[in-house]
């Protein structure tokens, strides 16, 4: 939704400023409300996240990519949880919420 569908390959680096972690955090409050609510009603919560994805990913993430102009795009992955990811676990946590997470298996 941030970038569309157009865009090139994108790293959690490039994704790591405070205007997308606003947005994560906007688009995600209301479904933290509801997840709330039926945690507090005894509903099991399970989020799956995307492995490797820079925003979606929960164990494992993309980082690196030289700035600017390239005609190659290298990158990395890492062993931490992507943008919007780590905006969800901050939040649910803060709300004091039960959950579990975990990377979808291929």
């Amino acid at each position: 939704m941030y970038l569309g569908v157009r865009r090139r390959e994108i790293t959690k680096d490039q994704l790591d400023h405070p205007a997308y972690r606003r947005f994560c955090r906007e688009i995600f409050t209301p479904l933290a409300d509801m997840l709330e609510d039926l945690a507090a009603n005894g509903v099991s919560i399970r989020i799956v996240g995307v492995p490797k994805s820079p925003s979606c990913g929960v164990r494992i993430t993309s980082v690196g990519g030289e700035p600017g102009k390239s005609k190659e795009f290298h990158h990395r992955h890492v062993q931490e949880p992507g943008v919007f990811m780590e905006e969800i676990i901050k939040e649910l946590k803060r709300r004091g919420v039960k959950f579990e997470i975990e990377d979808a298996r291929r």
